[in-house]
C-alpha cells in the first residue's frame, strides 16, 4: 500500500473517531442539562468552533504520530514528492467532495422546508462535513488503484 493510501485511510478514520467523540461529548451535555442544544443556537455555533479547533490540533498530532510509524516501520524518512498523477487524483478526488457536500446542504435546507427543527441544519452540516471527508478520500484511495 503506498504511502497516499495509507494517508487517506488515516483520515477517514480519524474523521469518524473524532466526529464520533464530539457527538457523544454533545449528546452528554445535552442530557445532563449543561447545553441546551435545541433551543439555543448561540451554544451550536461555539460547540462547532471548539469541534473545528480540537478537530485541527487532534489530526496534527495524529499527522504527526503516523508519519513517525510509517517511517519506523518502511525506513523512509522522507514523504513521497507530489507529482501530476497525484494532483490529477486530489482533484477528481476534491470534485466528488464538492458533489458530496452540495448534496449535504441541500439536504439541510429540505430538512427546513419540510418542518424539522432548526438545529437539524447543525446536525446536517456536521454529517456533511464528515462524509464530505471520507467521499474525498475514498475517491483518492479508488483513483490511486485505478490508475488516473
Amino acid at each position: 500500500m503506498s504511502y497516499r493510501e495509507k494517508e487517506n485511510l488515516i483520515n477517514i478514520f480519524s474523521g469518524i473517531i473524532i466526529t464520533a467523540i464530539f457527538g457523544w461529548i454533545a449528546y452528554q451535555r445535552h442530557i445532563s442539562g449543561v447545553w441546551d442544544l435545541e433551543k439555543d443556537y448561540a451554544q451550536w455555533g461555539i460547540a462547532l468552533l471548539y469541534f473545528m479547533g480540537i478537530s485541527i490540533a487532534a489530526r496534527i498530532g495524529i499527522y504527526i504520530v503516523f508519519h513517525i510509524i510509517n517511517a519506523i516501520a518502511t525506513k523512509e524518512e522522507d514523504i513521497p514528492k507530489e507529482d501530476e498523477r497525484d494532483k490529477l487524483v486530489k482533484l477528481k478526488a476534491t470534485r466528488n467532495a464538492y458533489y458530496t457536500f452540495s448534496f449535504g446542504m441541500l439536504g439541510g435546507i429540505v430538512f427546513l422546508a419540510i418542518g424539522m427543527p432548526v438545529y437539524s441544519i447543525f446536525i446536517t452540516f456536521i454529517g456533511a462535513g464528515l462524509l464530505t471527508e471520507i467521499m474525498e478520500n475514498v475517491s483518492q484511495i479508488y483513483f490511486y488503484r485505478k490508475g488516473v
